[in-house]
């Protein structure tokens, strides 16, 4: 294994695809395959957390938006679809902007890609005695939402997917994110702007201190994991929140490195260019001192310097990179 994990997250966008006309959505798959395969190829990413993918059946058959090429394998989660949440507010839309029939199966949701060669085991296996490689990755799914789905992108149902991989010696989880958005947030309206924030705190409370915290409590139940053991978690992924808002200021008070701290001049395009004009999405590690030298790590992102910016016109956004130190034996703090 190399000294470093690479890792990328990406929000795909893939409600405009359901909404494209059927002749257009194979054209489109297409480019995305190849925006995607270009993409793995310069930069060889190891896992690659993906947002706002889709799930869909059409011409009889299961398919998802999302192709892994060779080398890689692929999952997805599907947080909200119409099986479970079949509200017309959200779905009919879609289904006469894309032509799908009254009973086509849509959903939407995350997925995680990864190196085939990095083996990976339940997060009840801590200890990775029962790791292995191969597509059957076994991920918890964690609701970070409360209440009825109305419909609304205010009330979309949202979900933390947990992944454990062993990177060397080493003990990584990766919590794959896309926090809610409000309507009418940033747009002149401070009260939408105070409550999409709050909401955003309580469900990064969910993943601090009820998945992150309380892991870290049950592997330690007996006895307290060596310092060389502990693990390493990255949180990627949209976190729909700005680099100065208060939901971005409690992760990192709270001892997690932003992986990415120099975005340039952002991660998601504007509503009226093409250009990124604004950050909304992070790759953080942590908790920094309990499971790594956080000074060690910064010292590595200013060696790498600010990752390339990867302009992509099949999403919104734009795909991000965070390179990781994986050291096999570290100080005791």
């Amino acid at each position: 294994m190399s000294l470093h994990i690479t890792i990328v997250s990406w929000n795909m966008n893939g409600i405009s695809f359901l909404k494209s006309e059927p002749q257009k959505r194979g054209l489109l798959k297409a480019r995305i395959t190849r925006q995607l395969n270009d993409f793995i190829h310069v930069h060889r990413p190891d896992l690659i957390a993906i947002q706002e993918i889709v799930r869909y059946k059409e011409n009889g058959a299961i398919q998802e938006l999302v192709e892994p090429p060779d080398g890689y394998f692929y999952q997805s989660s599907i947080s909200i679809d119409t099986a479970r949440q079949n509200n017309p507010v959200k779905w009919e839309p879609i289904r006469q902007s894309g032509k799908w029939t009254s009973d086509a199966y849509l959903g939407q949701g995350n997925g995680l890609m990864w190196r085939g060669d990095i083996p990976h085991c339940s997060i009840w296996d801590w200890k990775g005695e029962k790791a292995q490689r191969g597509e059957r990755l076994r991920q918890e799914v964690i609701r970070i939402d409360t209440g009825l789905f109305i419909g609304t992108r205010d009330t979309e149902p949202r979900i933390a997917v947990v992944s454990h991989f062993i990177w060397g010696a080493r003990h990584i989880f990766m919590a794959n994110l896309h926090l809610t958005t409000l309507s009418r947030e940033r747009e002149g309206f401070p009260e939408r702007d105070c409550l999409g924030a709050e909401i955003r705190g309580q469900q990064l409370d969910i993943v601090l201190n009820g998945i992150v915290s309380r892991y870290n409590h049950w592997c330690e139940k007996d006895n307290p994991i060596p310092s060389d053991d502990r693990p390493v978690w990255f949180l990627a992924g949209d976190f729909n929140a700005t680099e100065n808002s208060l939901e971005i200021a409690k992760i990192r008070r709270l001892n997690f490195l932003d992986l990415c701290p120099d975005k340039g001049t952002g991660t998601k395009r504007g509503k009226k260019g093409q250009k990124a004009a604004l950050t909304l999405d992070y790759i953080f590690a942590g908790p920094a001192y309990y499971a790594f030298d956080p000074q060690t790590v910064k010292q590595v992102l200013e060696e790498t310097g600010r990752p390339p910016l990867y302009e992509v016109t099949v999403s919104d956004h734009y795909p991000i990179i965070a390179k990781f130190p994986i050291l096999e034996k570290r100080s005791t703090f």
